[in-house]
């Protein structure tokens, strides 16, 4: 039985400390997996929420089916129970199941399917679903792996009209349906102009962390040491998924090498694109992802335990964690637990620096954790998902959450120097910050507590120069159409920057108050309050807790998770891709017209060197390098971009300078996009060294 959050979020609008620790207590309690009576059974439902909109009745449907094993008819997947199935014949080649909806055009907006109940046997795991009016020409609107079991599985995508919907998987031992079901929904207008929503990817688990791969540009998603809860482990392992976007694969792996449960960590990916993971459930280790050979071990693992600890990659290409006393105690060190306040010096979760070459950590107590505490009730909130920027000199900037803002020097023990205040703005717990354009930092969003309180529309831009030096800070636009606090954010390469998902108030495993309507801000140098903010394509699937949004190498966006929480109905198990209208033609097709990039003569590059890149045809002088981003959380230290002027250097040929001071662009690897009025290419890596 579910979990009823929504009873739970009531109770917290009135004893708000009281109950907070009574929801944790619930969460703790929903560790069964969730059934419901389908068909005629109880099933396994792993607490999804279902796709928006209503089930289509099934009076006008007619069904076919690619071949039919003896005795289970086509017809047995649609009849209301599921003590009956169909199942295919075993094939070398992919068995589908085409629906016919009836005369009437439906807004289709997801599916569910109940496995063969009987037996553990013909499953359906990688599959495609596709979506026609006339029974010719197809659309594919949803494709992935589903989890390995007999619970029911679902698809949610965005809403399209539609007569025929078709189920296709590969079929070696056959695949077998107790139950389909189809859904739809209020149509949403395509738009052009606002972008485009599809096609979803299902995923075996619901991706809390990813970060994109340099070298295969395929996203690395991982959860917990389960695929849809976190509370209960036993440590030492975490369950993982990799899509690839190249071949349209969703292949899963269960970690265990790295002996590391590796939900609410920090993550950075090194100077040489690896992705370095710290600390969490298991709250001083270090798991490492060799992007060259696509293969995790262990690293030495950290001095001080951290749980929502910040990361950084620092201009000499060490790392730098700070905070994080979701886990291993609040401050302290080895998990001594020490309570600390915003109005104390007590030891907090003081930084430290990994070494990737050495293999080592070191402290520096200098930079203190104590300088960047909000105002949560809770200790443990205090310091969470530090919004941190790697400078030159080995310099960090600490924008927010909390309302101070810092400098820290990672030489020798460490130091920390106040930056001052983000101006008109309070503690932004959860909320966003993303480096745009070269030093300029727009923050939007958050709440002063890291829940139960209001989130709101407040956006600043923050522009950084030197070290130790407090930088300016101005109100960007007039803020977000939208409060938002669990939202995620990607800089594009325009220089714009996409915001999706979120909630009115921060209630952690509760979709109440969510947003489905993304904007995104629009810098302008000569407005006096620095751009604008526009609203984007609607969308038709919640992203709040544990959702995260990643820039792609075609200039797409991939969004995706929300829930790990047992059996409290906020489990997505699934990612979608949003395509900017940049990428789009008038019509809502895509845009062909794109620059090429033909060739770039450097691309392993040191601070202040030129590169030199030859395109096809003419391209605007403005070009993007971005890098590469991992996401947890709310947060993704890794992404910044930074605008390179192009020189003409002969027909069709360019070339661009790096920052020629360290830690501007920040080592690792970066997407160069080049554009034509406005559209991007498709990028090219450019590897910055420290």
């Amino acid at each position: 039985m579910k979990i009823h959050w929504r009873a739970a979020a009531l109770l917290l609008g009135t004893a708000r400390a009281n109950d907070v620790m009574q929801l944790e207590s619930l969460y703790r309690e929903g560790t069964t997996p969730d059934t419901a009576p389908i068909g005629g059974r109880e099933v396994l439902t792993l607490a999804q929420p279902l796709p928006q909109g209503q089930p289509i009745p099934r009076a006008e449907w007619f069904v076919r089916c690619s071949t039919i094993s003896s005795g289970d008819d086509c017809d047995q997947a649609i009849d209301d129970t599921t003590e009956t199935f169909w199942k295919s014949a075993d094939s070398s080649t992919t068995q589908s199941i085409t629906i016919y909806l009836g005369m009437q055009e439906r807004a289709v907006s997801g599916l569910t399917m109940v496995p063969r109940q009987d037996q553990n046997a013909s499953l359906i795991l990688e599959h495609q679903i596709l979506l026609s009016t006339d029974g010719d020409n197809w659309n594919e609107v949803a494709y992935g792996t589903w989890w390995p079991d007999q619970a029911q599985k679902l698809s949610a995508f965005q809403p399209q009209k539609a007569n025929y919907v078709r189920l296709s998987a590969p079929a070696s031992n056959g695949i077998a349906i107790a139950d389909l079901q189809i859904y739809e929904s209020e149509f949403i207008p395509p738009n052009a102009a606002l972008g485009a929503w599809g096609p979803t990817i299902d995923l075996p688990l619901v991706p809390v962390a990813a970060a994109v791969d340099p070298i295969s540009g395929a996203v690395v998603t991982w959860s917990a040491w389960g695929h849809d809860i976190f509370t209960g482990s036993l440590g030492g392992e975490t369950q993982t998924a990799t899509w690839n976007s190249r071949d349209h694969s969703v292949t899963q792996r269960d970690v265990e090498n790295t002996h590391h449960d590796m939900f609410c960590p920090g993550i950075s990916t090194d100077a040489d694109g690896k992705i370095v993971v710290t600390g969490g459930t298991d709250a001083s280790q270090t798991s490492i992802y060799n992007t060259s050979g696509a293969a995790w071990f262990e690293g030495m693992p950290m001095n001080i335990e951290r749980g929502y600890q910040a990361s950084t990659t620092l201009s000499d290409g060490r790392i730098f964690v700070i905070g994080g006393s979701f886990s291993g105690g609040v401050g302290g060190t080895n998990g001594e637990r020490v309570e600390t306040t915003n109005a104390d010096n007590a030891s907090g979760k003081d930084g430290e620096v990994y070494d990737p070459i050495s293999d080592e950590w070191t402290e520096i107590s200098g930079a203190k954790a104590s300088a960047m505490l909000t105002d949560d009730n809770r200790t443990y909130r205090q310091d969470n998902h530090g919004w941190l920027f790697a400078w030159t000199n080995g310099s960090v900037f600490q924008a927010g959450p909390s309302k101070a803002m810092n400098w820290y020097g990672t030489a020798d023990s460490g130091s920390t120097t106040p930056a001052g205040s983000r101006t008109g703005d309070e503690d932004a717990m959860c909320g966003n910050a993303v480096m745009y354009d070269t030093g300029k930092i727009l923050t939007f969003g958050g709440s002063p507590w890291y829940e139960t309180r209001n989130a709101t529309t407040n956006a600043a831009i923050i522009t950084i120069d030197k070290p130790d030096q407090n930088p300016s800070v101005q109100q960007a636009g007039n803020g977000m159409f939208y409060q938002r606090t669990f939202h995620s954010s990607v800089v594009l390469p325009d220089g714009s920057v996409f915001v999706h998902g979120g909630q009115d108030v921060g209630l952690p495993f509760n979709e109440s108050g969510a947003h489905l309507t993304p904007e995104r801000f629009i810098p302008n140098a000569t407005d006096p309050q620095g751009g604008t903010w526009i609203e984007q394509q609607k969308n038709s699937v919640v992203r709040v807790y544990h959702s995260l949004a990643l820039l792609l190498q075609d200039g797409t966006v991939f969004t995706g998770g929300g829930g790990l929480c047992g059996n409290c109905s906020a489990n997505h198990f699934d990612g979608q891709i949003y395509t900017p209208p940049y990428l789009l033609k008038a019509d809502g097709t895509p845009q062909t017209a794109r620059p090429v990039i033909k060739s770039v003569t450097q691309t392993a590059v040191k601070p202040g060197d030129t590169v030199e890149v030859t395109t096809e045809d003419a391209v605007d002088t403005q070009a993007s390098i971005i890098r590469y981003g991992s996401a947890t959380h709310t947060v993704n230290t890794d992404q910044r971009r930074i605008g390179v002027q192009l020189s003409t250097n002969g027909s069709n040929q360019y070339t661009f300078q790096i920052p020629d001071q360290a830690g501007i662009a920040q080592p690792g690897y970066y997407m160069l996009f080049v554009l034509k009025d406005g559209v991007p290419s498709h990028s090219v890596n450019v590897h910055v060294s420290p």
